[in-house]
């Protein structure tokens, strides 16, 4: 996945026929392997939602801006971490759970709630920034989410038509050691606040594991179909 990061208003053109042309790309990012799949799947989670304040959604976006390697304030609401991914990639929100303001300068932004934020992804949070604020500027509503969700979707089903690879030998070390008293944690309701005081390391890999055995679990439920 490869991004032109630098979508202000000098660099946009609106050509004879109507199409948007874009100019300048000595800013570019490409992002693969684990991050554009945890990406793909933020978009996807974010524009099938069916809810701003849905705890199922608002659960599934948290943990998975959590995975990307999200870092949050150890006091921040349970609901923080989705309020980022909404107010990071989907502009066209109304009201962002927890209570958060929009405005990311508002002293109850929830940009005010992170720790730190992924290197590998400040290019694509200052791109999605950049069109946020001209959609705002013409009175557009402008969602990201919805116009990455089609091409996550094929991105992932790319990777789930593939014979999966072995995980490494370290990779299984690091999930047995450190996964194994977070499902002991999970039966009891208490994933969240387990997960988030995980190195990033390993919090990213827990939580890639869990949000895999939901996906298998939600697959194996729409094969099955409805109880008779």
């Amino acid at each position: 996945l490869t991004l032109s990061v630098d979508p202000h208003p000098g660099n946009i053109f609106v050509l004879d026929d109507g199409t948007v042309g874009l100019i300048d790309f000595g800013q570019v990012k490409q992002i693969s392997g684990r991050s554009r799949e945890t990406l793909a799947k933020v978009m996807i989670a974010l524009d099938s939602r069916e809810s701003d304040d849905n705890p199922a959604d608002l659960k599934k976006i948290g943990d998975l801006a959590l995975e990307l390697g999200v870092e949050l304030n150890e006091d921040a609401q349970d609901e923080a971490a989705a309020a980022v991914g909404m107010w990071l990639f989907d502009g066209s929100v109304e009201n962002l759970p927890g209570g958060y303001d929009k405005g990311e300068l508002s002293p109850n932004s929830p940009v005010k709630e992170l720790k730190s934020f992924p290197q590998d992804l400040v290019l694509v949070g200052r791109s999605s920034i950049l069109i946020k604020g001209l959609s705002n500027r013409l009175n557009i509503p402008w969602s990201l989410a919805k116009e990455w969700a089609p091409i996550a979707r094929k991105v992932l089903d790319q990777k789930y038509n593939q014979t999966p690879k072995a995980a490494s030998v370290g990779e299984n070390r690091i999930r047995f050691r450190d996964v194994i008293g977070t499902f002991k944690q999970w039966g009891k309701g208490k994933t969240t606040s387990v997960v988030k005081n995980l190195p990033a390391p390993i919090r990213t890999r827990v939580l890639a594991l869990l949000i895999r055995a939901q996906e298998r679990r939600e697959r194996k439920a729409m094969e099955q179909g409805p109880p008779q």
